[in-house]
């Protein structure tokens, strides 16, 4: 796969939704990011021992015609991370591929990576109709997923 020039991240790889409100450190060699938005269904999931337990991500689904929305996240200039490293903590449920995002220098689209999932939605995915993880984590109260 070709290395990419910018990452699109929309869930928890946003900056200040890392373990403790922080960042993830295999992120370090990432570049400059600024807000940016691509079209999509973006869901609520909950991992593995519910939302008391561990928290909740967000999968990006590319191909569901029935729910698509505004999906609003960070686009970066992808730097010196270590994308075998982010490609392994994604899990095999995304896959890395470019999609359209708006918002990068404000005039138009530019194609970013970002980690599309890829598998059946499962039991207790929400749909997040506003399109902002971080929004839908404020207005219901739950709590990111912080790799524990």
């Amino acid at each position: 796969m070709t290395r990419p020039t910018h990452l699109f991240f929309y869930g928890i790889l946003q900056e200040g939704l890392g373990p403790d409100g922080g960042d993830w450190p295999f992120l370090a060699g990432l570049g400059m990011g600024a807000p940016a938005t691509t079209t999509g269904a973006l869901y609520a999931i909950p991992a593995a021992g519910g939302e008391g337990a561990t928290g909740w991500f967000p999968a990006l689904v590319l191909t569901q015609a029935r729910y698509s929305t505004v999906v609003h996240g960070m686009i970066h200039d992808a730097g010196e991370v270590d994308l075998a490293v982010v490609d392994a903590f994604e899990g095999a449920e995304y896959m890395r591929q470019p999609v359209q995002v708006d918002g990068w220098d404000g005039f138009g689209e530019t194609l970013a990576d970002a980690y599309v999932w890829t598998a059946d939605l499962p039991d207790g995915a929400e749909p997040i109709a506003c399109g902002n993880f971080a929004e839908w984590l404020a207005q219901t109260g739950r709590r990111p997923w912080s790799g524990e």
